[in-house]
């Protein structure tokens, strides 16, 4: 409070009927702007992930020594949380490229282990009896090196 006193006073606020609405004003704006400090902070913790199951799109790009890079939201696609029942989508974007996606010791969806693009795209869906946890796949240009992100089944 003192420090927005002396502000109000050097502000120009002389008397002390205004030098409190000014105070008022000037704690409104304190607040307000601690209030936008929180969310901002917030909504940076979550920009690569939902907090709610929903569909997911990973954007594939080619990164500066050919190697596949994953996206997500505009973040890190390196753990992308889902749900059973969502579909997960890896999507070139860029020149057209075949690249795959391949899942090590299990898969959170039934079929082949290993997905190859298909007009730039290459889809799942979580499987209603998949198990929570962790499900590490790659992600690698034909005939380049995979990069090993993972897909966390939460529910």
């Amino acid at each position: 409070m003192f420090v927005l006193y002396q502000i109000a006073a050097r502000s120009g606020c002389k008397s002390n009927n205004i030098r409190e609405k000014c105070m008022k004003i000037m704690g409104g704006i304190a607040v307000a702007g601690v209030m936008l400090g929180a969310l901002v902070l917030g909504s940076t913790v979550s920009l690569g992930q939902d907090d709610e199951c929903g569909n997911r799109v990973i954007q594939v790009t080619v990164g500066e020594y050919d190697e596949p890079v994953l996206k997500y939201r505009g973040g890190s696609a390196e753990e992308v949380h889902a749900c059973r029942g969502n579909t997960v989508r890896w999507v070139l974007n860029g020149p057209n490229r075949e690249y795959f996606v391949d899942f090590f010791d299990g898969a959170p969806f039934d079929g082949a282990q290993r997905l190859g693009s298909n007009g730039n795209v290459v889809s799942i869906v979580i499987g209603e009896s998949a198990e929570t946890g962790d499900y590490e796949y790659g992600v690698n240009f034909a005939d380049g090196e995979p990069i090993d992100p993972k897909i966390i089944v939460d529910r």
